[in-house]
């Protein structure tokens, strides 16, 4: 393995969906892109954590400026943990926000229960939100552009990046069929990117195009309309989607008809407050308030909430947050977003003692069907939460988070790359089988995992 060249290195995610790594470097100094954990479940991952996290930062000869994370998914910053003191970390500083309030409950937890040495709050912290988006910033040669991006974690980003007189884009996970997406990305292409001369892009849906194909719910907007319908026929409804998926929370929210209940836990509060607060400027009609938030709290003590409790909608006199009581929403019907039991310390989850309560929920199921039973990388707690309740009262209702093959070829044509670099993706080789992708065939460059791809004032 070459290291004596400038260039890009993809250390991990070439053939595998999530646990990314990837590097660009220039002379004795370089940029690491990501610093992901393998999903659970990953099949014949390329590399295991340690190993990764061993060759990553064996090598003395060379200088890390700076590990910039695209968004806060765990399999783009589960290894941020092992990340040296001395090395900056920029991410997006919503994102940075969202990611606190996430460890705050599991650093609880931690504590709780021994693994003090285990908490992230602290190193979260530590990371640098992320200057200007659409303005360079040269580190040692190596000149980066960060582009704010439409994916399902808020706040994500795509980078712009020079060196050697080359202009690389690099998308992390992207799409353009989210709130900011259908808005604003042949824009951001046309405005921002422009012509580049390599390409290294995310490529999830290459592999999924049968399954989107039988998928009705192709945008949020989507999901939206559908959503309204279904509440709108049914008293009691149970979402089960990630929390910090903020487009599908918001259209969730906003489509709870207004003689509903909407009830979330303090933890997706908190995640709501935020997303608002940062994009309603910007997206007025999809992050905004609409309905009551009603918000569980342990044993019906709203100590839990009382933060939110004092918040104000900004220009009136509404308080937008209330403690729920099974009392109000259960008689008066209720969509309810949930998450399955992933403490290993407690046998039924706060969601799952709710569902029990419930005379005849209607689950909505809003996530990647490969997590269902028999799915590609089933979960455990997923097929858990799920279990005893029939087929014809649960309904699949979810539009992914990746750009669709159409979006990638119109990324192609409008940025006209000369090399095309897959990751992210189950088979970086299948990149040359969609017939969409004809055009560029003698372009996709299929890395083996650890190349260096070398960028010496010009390509080599």
């Amino acid at each position: 393995m070459r290291y004596d060249m400038d260039g890009i290195r993809i250390y991990r995610g070439i053939n595998q969906i999530g646990g990314i790594v990837t590097e660009i470097k220039k002379g004795d100094h370089r940029v690491l892109i990501d610093f992901g954990a393998n999903l659970p479940g990953t099949e014949n991952a390329e590399l295991d954590d340690d190993e990764l996290v061993k060759e990553v930062f064996s090598r003395q000869e060379v200088k890390t400026d700076a590990v910039l994370f695209t968004h806060y998914h765990g399999d783009h910053t589960g290894l941020k943990n092992r990340i040296p003191e001395d090395i900056p970390m920029y991410i997006g500083r919503i994102a940075k926000d969202i990611m606190k309030i996430i460890a705050k409950d599991a650093d609880y937890v931690k504590i709780k229960n021994g693994q003090a040495d285990k908490i992230e709050t602290p190193v979260i912290d530590r990371m640098i939100p992320y200057w200007r988006a659409g303005e360079f910033k040269d580190l040692n040669g190596i000149r980066i552009m960060p582009l704010i991006c439409d994916h399902s974690a808020l706040d994500a980003y795509m980078f712009v990046i020079e060196m050697n007189g080359e202009r690389i884009l690099y998308t992390g996970d992207f799409r353009a069929h989210g709130i900011p997406g259908e808005k604003n990305f042949e824009k951001l292409v046309r405005e921002k990117i422009g012509k580049v001369d390599i390409l290294i892009t995310e490529g999830t849906m290459v592999s999924r195009v049968k399954e989107e194909a039988v998928n009705p719910i192709r945008t949020e907007k989507d999901l939206k309309e559908k959503a309204a319908e279904i509440f709108s026929r049914h008293k009691e409804n149970v979402v089960l989607v990630s929390s910090t998926n903020i487009d599908s929370v918001m259209g969730f929210y906003l489509a709870t008809p207004r003689d509903k209940a909407f009830i979330v836990d303090p933890y997706q509060a908190r995640v709501m407050m935020t997303a608002i607060e940062a994009k309603h400027k910007y997206f007025p009609d999809d992050y905004r308030y609409g309905n009551e938030i009603y918000v569980l709290c342990p044993n019906e003590n709203d100590y839990c909430i009382k933060d939110l409790k004092e918040h104000m909608i900004p220009g009136t006199q509404r308080k937008p947050f209330h403690m729920a009581r099974p009392d109000i929403y259960l008689d008066k019907g209720f969509v309810m977003l949930a998450r399955p039991n992933r403490n290993p310390y407690v046998s039924t989850g706060k969601f799952e003692e709710r569902l029990m309560a419930m005379k005849d929920p209607h689950i909505i199921y809003s996530m990647w069907t490969g997590y269902l039973k028999g799915g590609k990388a089933e979960d455990p707690s997923v097929v858990e939460f799920l279990k005893g309740y029939k087929p014809e009262n649960i309904e699949v209702l979810h539009t992914s988070g990746h750009a669709y093959v159409e979006d990638l070829k119109k990324l192609m044509d409008m940025t006209c790359p000369d090399i095309i670099v897959p990751m992210h993706t189950e088979s970086a080789a299948a990149f040359k089988e969609p017939e969409l992708f004809a055009d560029y065939s003698d372009k996709i460059v299929t890395l083996e995992r650890g190349d260096m791809l070398g960028i010496c004032s010009g390509l080599s």
